[in-house]
């Protein structure tokens, strides 16, 4: 099977799942489980295309070296880079050449980092020919796989999708097809971004960086003046720059990444914190620190301001401290130059101890007060109350902070209204498509995952009943006849109907139902020979 030198060598820039497919398509059965077989030495394989698993096998059919598949054919140095830790790293390594695959998904957070990128096969027209005109095969690209990367790195044009997984290419090995349309150029932030995603995918398949993120990001940062004589990062100077730099990538029509990513909240401790996550996340910040990979790492001209009065981000403030130096009459302004924390903590910390600060009662008096707690607790916003009363936000925030248990009696309001917002959008779209099946209804109807998180057992009271697509029936006739085909270029010797059928692909018809195969029984009792059966390929 599959003897061609060509089909065991990875191409430039080809992904493993790619491989895999052009052996499928090479072999004579037409079988996945058959290819499975062979490749993996089991049937029940379902390689991803951007991290794969099975690598040792794969390498070994091959005859590759399994590194050059982790570093060429996946994405791995990419979820590596974001996992950090290097024992994660390890199991992740681990968890790929295992005989049981189905833990590279958790080891690598896809799951856990909680974006949705969809599950697509995608590639480039241009490429496509290119590689028609060199190797005379169309293949998938790993670049092209990686989450995030929407456009051609290297034409710059919209990449063509494939839905892969439940509702598209499921149980398959394909490879892309040419299809007849015009290329589209991507946008500035499209490109911007997956240039500088294959550019740090191919640096990161070279050399793993040494230096911790969070001590690159405040250097950086330093230069770009986002950094405080503490340590700490202008939020409220750098978040607007940051949407603003990305803000093209999550409007319509474009929409390349989830919209998780938008509000950019993960941001302060992705700085502070060495912790796992999706690497997309690092990117959106490198690239508007560096123009390059290889220019952030090697960190910034100016060498970075000396920060001795800088706290360890790991110590955590000590509210008795806080408490002790008020109680001597020290001014909030005091407290926090001596413990190099905000105002607003200090102050919302005193509050919540019952301590009296000065309330600017020109503005605050009690009854405004007590009005702001009334409106919190009927679920008024909050910009809504600071608007009616004329004060600040950050004011509504410390009043419903200082009010026992009214945060979590907020949050019980707002998931109750996202509760009714998402029962009735699933109640219209299913009245509006009364036939839809279930898998149908997960795919177009947005509601569906929210209430399968926090509302299970009234989604399942309310979807309609399980049904399996109706069977059309089998021809039994025109089996007989592909089976006919497989076994003309059948080759071999073989002491039983049962090697034979596992030839084919270990169906078991020539077994267990050979009597609807009369063609192809007839052509085997032909090929009998004493108590063997001799074909000649």
């Amino acid at each position: 099977m599959m003897e061609h030198s060509l089909l065991r060598q990875l191409l430039p820039g080809e992904s493993c799942y790619s491989l895999v497919a052009r052996a499928h398509l090479a072999s004579p059965y037409g079988n996945w489980g058959y290819t499975n077989q062979v490749l993996f030495g089991r049937v029940e394989v379902r390689l991803h295309a951007m991290l794969p698993g099975h690598l040792d096998a794969l390498a070994a059919w091959a005859n590759i070296d399994v590194n050059q598949l982790r570093l060429q054919g996946s994405a791995h140095p990419l979820f590596a880079f974001g996992l950090g830790a290097q024992d994660m790293r390890l199991q992740l390594m681990r968890s790929e050449s295992a005989y049981n695959a189905s833990a590279v998904t958790t080891v690598g957070r896809l799951a856990a980092s909680k974006l949705s990128f969809g599950h697509y096969l995608k590639s480039c027209p241009e490429c496509m020919k290119q590689d028609e005109q060199s190797y005379g095969v169309a293949y998938w690209h790993t670049v092209h796989q990686v989450q995030g990367v929407t456009v051609c790195p290297i034409h710059q044009c919209r990449l063509q999708q494939v839905r892969a997984g439940d509702g598209g290419v499921n149980h398959q090995y394909l490879l892309p097809l040419w299809q007849e349309s015009d290329s589209v150029k991507g946008t500035e932030a499209e490109i911007r971004l997956t240039v500088y995603l294959a550019k740090l995918y191919q640096f990161l398949g070279q050399q793993t960086p040494i230096v911790p993120m969070p001590e690159l990001y405040l250097r950086w940062l330093e230069v770009k003046g986002m950094v405080t004589k503490a340590g700490r990062i202008r939020w409220r100077y750098l978040k607007p720059e940051l949407i603003s730099f990305w803000s093209e990538l999550f409007q319509w029509p474009v929409n390349t990444l989830p919209l998780e990513l938008s509000a950019f909240g993960y941001v302060p401790q992705l700085i502070h914190h060495c912790k796992p996550t999706h690497y997309i996340r690092h990117v959106l910040v490198m690239a508007y620190l560096a123009k390059s990979p290889e220019l952030f790492f090697e960190g910034p001209l100016r060498a970075p301001k000396s920060t001795v009065d800088q706290p360890s981000g790991n110590n955590l403030i000590n509210v008795a401290r806080v408490l002790t130096l008020f109680d001597e009459g020290r001014s909030m302004r005091q407290i926090t130059g001596t413990l190099h924390c905000s105002m607003g903590f200090v102050k919302a910390l005193l509050l919540r101890h019952g301590r009296e600060v000065e309330r600017r009662s020109q503005f605050i008096s009690p009854e405004v007060e007590r009005g702001v707690w009334r409106k919190a607790f009927i679920g008024m916003h909050r910009a809504d109350i600071a608007n009616f009363y004329k004060i600040s936000v950050g004011a509504v925030e410390q009043m419903v902070q200082h009010h026992q248990r009214l945060s979590e009696w907020r949050h019980y309001l707002m998931m109750q209204k996202r509760r009714r917002v998402n029962r009735q959008a699933l109640s219209e779209y299913i009245a509006k498509n009364p036939y839809a099946l279930r898998n149908a209804i997960k795919q177009a109807c947005s509601a569906y995952m929210w209430l399968y998180k926090h509302d299970r057992e009234w989604l399942y009271q309310h979807l309609p009943s399980a049904r399996v697509a109706g069977s059309k029936g089998i021809d039994w006739s025109i089996r007989d006849l592909v089976v006919l085909a497989q076994l003309y270029s059948l080759g071999g010797r073989y002491s039983s109907l049962s090697a034979i059928d596992w030839r084919l692909g270990g169906h078991g018809w020539l077994v267990r139902q050979r009597q609807k195969f009369p063609r192809s029984m007839a052509f085997i009792e032909s090929k009998r020979q004493g108590n063997k059966y001799i074909f000649w390929s």
